[in-house]
């Protein structure tokens, strides 16, 4: 699938994590490998999934995939992660890219000693100072 056409499904996405989570820290489409364009992991961080255990907040996650994803996308969707705002990478990762817009692509960095190959960015916020 095209970058646009995913950057597109995806924003609808984040509309709905939003509307139901509020604000919306980061959401991360991690690809395994450079060359990757149908495996991704979803990493996602919003304050509303904070105080959700993780598994509850997967499963919201997961739920908001299904019901706003194109069924034709979910394939390429191998994990989906869940990240409390005040984690160690959300915080490198929007200190060290405060200025990216949806559908920045990143190759070969590093975040909080996380080596991530390819990503495609779909939302990420400026902390607060």
């Amino acid at each position: 699938m095209d970058q646009e056409t995913l950057v597109k499904e995806f924003r609808r996405f984040r509309t709905q994590l939003q509307a139901k989570n509020g604000p919306v820290a980061l959401v991360l489409l991690v690809a395994p490998d450079q060359e990757a364009t149908n495996s991704w992991n979803v990493i996602v961080s919003a304050k509303g999934l904070d105080d959700k255990s993780r598994g509850e907040a997967i499963r919201e996650v997961s739920e908001a995939l299904r019901q706003t994803l194109k069924p034709a996308l979910w394939p390429s969707i191998s994990r989906a992660t869940v990240l409390r705002t005040d984690d160690a990478f959300i915080r490198a990762f929007r200190n060290n890219f405060p200025s990216l817009t949806s559908g920045s692509i990143l190759q070969a960095v590093s975040v909080s000693g996380v080596d991530i190959p390819k990503a495609v960015v779909l939302e990420s916020t400026k902390q607060a100072a």
